[in-house]
């Protein structure tokens, strides 16, 4: 990942400078404008003896369009002006002696105007540029796929469009022009009294009731994992049946490390502040926020991060004072879960790489917050109970509110048709959310299926949180998966065969 990650960079490198040079080489082409406009000028001091034979030719010939002959003259083809430098010169040529007999005032104007459509068109040329260089910040480090057509519930939520175009780019910061969250670090206290105290709303877990039946399925997981030569110590899984309400797992409540999983509940803390008008719902923001989700771009997920503890990362270290009060703002987004029953939860460091920040792994503050000891550095942890009870939460309309549960689920469902798998581009780390995971068994029952989840994948590690339910409503589950073991990354079989077992099992229960 790391040299790939370089290589693109290189490219990404070459191309801006590629670009640089073309802006430069713009640049000098309207200086040199500039400077034969002003060589035009010069020659019209020389043509002041004509004036009088110009009324005369300017009745008979050509039409030029002025405040003083309105009256007479027709109005100009503007369509039909020299497009560029070359043709306004050979123009001149041709009709020298024509010309000559122009007033300078006339002259003057004619060749203002042709310059004009040239340095407009040049400026277009350059914002085009601009926007091609600007779209070096948009990345894919995981692919996805877009939303299924088949919504658990068929009213949109108000004020979330579901037909924004994710392909494009976004900008390195969220719009927040009616919001001050990135506070300077002088001033992040004050930030903090605003929404320190705003935690997760569903405060009590979820009571659910042990079940022999659960406990099977958990059973003959573990008899796949040993078969195929899978450690165990690794391995945590949740189930829960949501017709039943019952559950049962296996080291289930072990704190792992959740790679791309933590986006879920970076997306509740933002819904969370959306609705308590601590962040404006704007367009930006739901790009990032769809990008975040659908492509689990870290890129956008920086951004979210950023937005939502009022922090930003900075390339050189802060000093004490500094880092204090920057730690006490990111770990907002553990207490945020904390507070809410969601113990030993760290959801506080960002995913990486992170192309716009040019970095592969933490840095400045974000690395002083994982700690100097790299054989033991404090990174995000998450429980696959954890995972699975706010995947439950959310499907049960009860994460941060109903319309906002809804708004999440659109997000997280997913369409398991080959058809629209193919349509999907796959992005350099060939990450795909469905192929090689828990959807991707599936596929073969997409028509009776809905199917949503948030998966993430490092060379290390695999994990993915799912709510899978037949659309008549019989089959109905959360599955949470944490494999923390370079084996589970490196196969590709391994999470959908799991999610064949579970499906099969829960499908045929009685």
């Amino acid at each position: 990942m790391d040299q790939q990650f370089k290589r693109q960079l290189n490219s990404r490198d070459r191309k801006i400078v590629e670009l640089e040079a073309k802006l430069q080489h713009a640049y000098q082409i309207i200086e040199n404008l500039q400077q034969q406009n002003i060589e035009f000028q010069r020659q019209l001091e020389e043509l002041n003896h004509g004036e009088k034979q110009a009324s005369h030719f300017l009745k008979n010939s050509i039409y030029v369009s002025y405040p003083q002959t309105l009256h007479h003259l027709k109005k100009p083809n503007i369509a039909k002006q020299p497009s560029n430098l070359s043709q306004i010169k050979e123009l001149i040529k041709l009709s020298k002696f024509q010309f000559s007999k122009l007033s300078p005032l006339q002259l003057y104007g004619i060749i203002s105007l042709a310059v004009i459509v040239i340095v407009s068109l040049l400026f277009i040329y350059l914002l085009f540029l601009q926007r091609v260089k600007n779209q070096k910040h948009e990345t894919t480090n995981n692919s996805s796929v877009q939303p299924s057509q088949v919504i658990l519930h068929k009213t949109n939520p108000p004020n979330f469009p579901t037909n924004i175009n994710t392909q494009i780019p976004f900008i390195h910061q969220p719009d927040v022009s009616n919001q001050s969250v990135n506070l300077p670090l002088e001033s992040s206290s004050q930030f903090a009294k605003t929404d320190s105290d705003l935690t997760y709303n569903v405060k009590i877990p979820p009571q659910f009731q042990a079940s022999e039946e659960l406990d099977s399925h958990i059973n003959r997981i573990l008899d796949y994992v040993k078969e195929k030569n899978l450690p165990t110590q690794s391995f945590s899984i949740t189930l829960i049946d949501l017709n039943k309400n019952t559950i049962s797992g296996y080291q289930q409540d072990s704190p792992r490390y959740p790679a791309s999983v933590v986006k879920l509940f970076w997306m509740t803390i933002l819904e969370a502040k959306i609705k308590q008008g601590l962040i404006p719902f704007t367009y930006t923001i739901i790009s990032d926020l769809k990008a975040m989700i659908l492509k689990s771009d870290n890129d956008a997920a920086s951004r979210i991060v950023d937005l939502i503890s009022g922090t930003y990362s900075y390339e050189k270290k802060l000093n004490n004072e500094q880092f204090q009060t920057w730690k006490q703002q990111r770990q907002l987004l553990n207490y945020f879960f904390q507070n809410a029953g969601y113990q030993d939860i760290n959801v506080s460091q960002k995913t990486y790489p992170i192309f716009y920040l040019k970095v592969t792994e933490p840095k400045g503050a974000d690395l002083q917050l994982r700690g100097e000891n790299s054989n033991h550095p404090r990174r995000n942890k998450i429980t696959t109970f954890h995972a699975a009870r706010l995947m439950y939460e959310i499907f049960t309309h009860q994460a941060v509110g109903a319309k906002y549960s809804e708004q999440m689920i659109n997000l997280l469902t997913r369409d398991l048709h080959p058809e629209a798998l193919k349509l999907q581009p796959l992005n350099p780390g060939e990450f795909n959310p469905v192929e090689n995971f828990l959807g991707e068994s599936l596929a073969t029952d997409a028509d009776q299926l809905v199917f949503a989840s948030k998966a993430g994948w490092t060379t290390a590690s695999r994990q993915e949180v799912a709510y899978v339910a037949t659309k008549d409503g019989k089959t109905r589950y959360i599955i949470a998966i944490f494999a923390e073991d370079p084996a589970y990354a490196a196969s590709p079989n391994v999470f959908p065969d799991i999610s064949r077992l579970v499906f099969e099992g829960m499908r045929n229960a009685k």
